[in-house]
């Protein structure tokens, strides 16, 4: 084997090496400085939500008085995956709201939606302007913003074809957001979003209303910024559902 031969496999190995320690070093470094800082239950964030009376709170309540069937509906609701169980108490609660909470954030990974949302406003190009709301929450992202369990794996996501979602709750309200769930183009002309009519279904009156899994993805999406929310529930942009 000739030099160039022996450096160019030196070379290969070494490369091969630092890769693999750069990759060990990018999961091991966190999970070791990390591990003894406490992380937030599910629960934790329904109790935290209630006691603030966040918008969380406030718009959980709100979707409990505008789809009564279908919140009892939620409340027998069980799903494997995210361990969702029947409620004991079919209220707004801290029990429910942790349960919709769950459920909800199950069915956004499990759709993709991070894949055309973000949740983290960056430090650079003015993304407190882009996504950021003035007067509301016009700073960006911070750690403890994601030191629960609803952000593990964190969702901060790659590519914005559709907006940012981690001040969501200081945009839109219940209705905007239930109608661009069934019919994106409907709220926002010439959008991209594909339509979600699974979940949703009709009452007794015919209405299109969310069914088990739309209340608790419409839950996670509504509670995603609210702990940012200072000003009155009305400040949103207003737009009712067709």
């Amino acid at each position: 084997m000739g030099k160039m031969e022996r450096f160019a496999f030196v070379a290969l190995v070494a490369g091969i090496i630092f890769f693999l320690f750069a990759d060990f070093v990018s999961w091991a470094l966190p999970m070791f400085v990390l591990k003894d800082i406490p992380k937030k239950s599910i629960m934790d964030l329904a109790k935290e939500a209630k006691a603030k009376n966040t918008t969380a709170w406030s718009d959980f309540k709100k979707i409990a008085m505008a789809y009564p069937e279908q919140f009892k509906k939620f409340c027998e609701y069980e799903e494997p995956f995210s361990g969702a169980k029947k409620v004991s108490n079919c209220t707004p609660n801290e029990e429910t709201l942790a349960k919709a909470l769950a459920v909800g954030h199950r069915w956004y990974v499990a759709e993709g939606c991070w894949n055309c949302h973000s949740q983290m406003v960056r430090p650079v190009s003015n993304e407190t302007l882009r996504f950021g709301i003035p007067g509301v929450s016009n700073h960006v992202s911070y750690p403890s913003e994601y030191n629960n369990e609803l952000q593990a794996p964190v969702l901060w996501g790659t590519k914005r074809v559709g907006q940012d979602l981690i001040r969501e709750a200081a945009v839109h309200n219940l209705g905007w957001q239930a109608a661009h769930l069934y019919k994106p183009t409907s709220t926002s002309p010439g959008s991209v979003m594909p339509g979600y009519p699974w979940y949703f279904e009709k009452d007794s009156k015919g209405r299109i209303v969310p069914n088990e899994r739309g209340i608790a993805l419409l839950t996670y999406i509504m509670w995603l910024g609210s702990w940012e929310v200072k000003p009155p529930k009305d400040f949103r942009l207003e737009a009712a559902a067709k």
